[in-house]
């Protein structure tokens, strides 16, 4: 059955793609939960306006991310945590606390996943300068510094 997909799929298509696919997994699957429709004649036009519609939007996306990526070409986050006297912080900095500074100077939502703290692994446990890079897309990426300080309480 030829079927015409209304939203994103990860691993199978996008939206206003023409997919073939058997007529079980159209019927049980894509059709109930409004993932896709039945191709026919009309809906296929329909699907070229979807196609041009998600090219749009991902002109406007592209756009957004270069700007994000400009904002935060430059950008240091400073954290204030409390660490013992051989450097190690006792609560670490984590993807999700940085993913959360760079959204608020990008201006761009910046997801855990984006974040790549290299040698790290997933958490900073160090005071000091940390470079950590930030994948906005498959092929643009940005490095920000950021710096872990002692509270002085």
């Amino acid at each position: 059955m030829k079927v015409i997909l209304l939203q994103n799929i990860k691993g199978f298509g996008q939206i206003g793609d023409l997919k073939n696919v058997s007529d079980g997994h159209a019927r049980n699957f894509l059709i109930p939960r409004r993932l896709a429709k039945p191709a026919t004649d009309r809906s296929e036009k329909e699907a070229e306006q979807l196609k041009s519609k998600r090219e749009a939007i991902k002109m406007e996306g592209t756009e957004k991310i270069l700007e994000a990526a400009e904002k935060l070409k430059d950008t240091v986050l400073i954290f204030n945590k409390k660490a013992s006297k051989t450097g190690t912080l006792f609560s670490s900095i984590t993807k999700e606390e940085i993913a959360k500074e760079a959204s608020k100077i990008s201006g761009y939502k910046i997801s855990e996943e984006m974040i790549d703290l290299g040698e790290h692994g997933e958490h900073i446990k160090k005071i000091g300068e940390h470079m950590i890079s930030i994948h906005l897309t498959n092929n643009k990426s940005t490095e920000i510094k950021v710096i872990v300080n002692t509270n002085k309480e």
